[in-house]
């Protein structure tokens, strides 16, 4: 992941992988058997961090639906996931996701399961509150939104903070409800 932040998809050779990893080629070999194989491996590490910070947010079935989907938008925002060198090392995948059929399927595959867990969240808010919603448009907007917000926060970390974000992101949940 490092390699990939500093050198781009293209830039991060096995070579530079295997320095930077302090590990021989041949272990690289071993565990993956083609770059491909490791940067699959590394993006779906990168995406699951997430997933282990809101695991127990979407298992709590008394919590309080708002609440979980405050949560899950401040682990977005909040300094175990949202920082600097992640950006780069998000950067450097999404720059290579339409070019390797296999990071696309993978992308595809953890972004569902990433929309589906907030578009759950809003079915039970909307069941909450007796409101219908188009739960899945809300889900799609809340995640490009998001993502919108990590990448200008890479281009411009001084235009807004984390707090700002996380701020927007309700603001759009609120529109949902209105």
């Amino acid at each position: 992941m490092r390699s990939i932040a500093k050198y781009g998809y293209a830039g991060a050779t096995i070579g530079r992988i295997c320095a930077e990893a302090q590990v021989s080629r041949g272990l690289i070999n071993h565990h993956f058997g083609t770059k491909e194989e490791l940067i699959r491996q590394a993006y779906r590490d990168l995406c699951e961090e997430w997933t282990l910070q809101t695991r127990d947010l979407l298992l709590e079935a008394d919590r309080d639906p708002e609440e979980k989907l405050r949560a899950m938008v401040r682990v977005n925002f909040g300094p175990g996931v949202f920082k600097q060198d992640h950006l780069g090392i998000w950067i450097g995948f999404w720059s290579v996701i339409g070019k390797s059929a296999g990071l696309k399927k993978l992308n595809r595959e953890l972004y569902k399961q990433d929309r589906d867990a907030y578009q759950r969240t809003f079915d039970e808010i909307a069941r909450k509150r007796g409101k219908p919603v188009d739960s899945r448009r809300a889900a799609i907007s809340l995640s490009a939104l998001m993502d919108g917000l990590w990448l200008q926060w890479c281009l411009d970390p001084e235009g807004f903070t984390p707090k700002d974000a996380e701020a927007a992101c309700m603001d759009l949940v609120t529109r949902v409800f209105a």
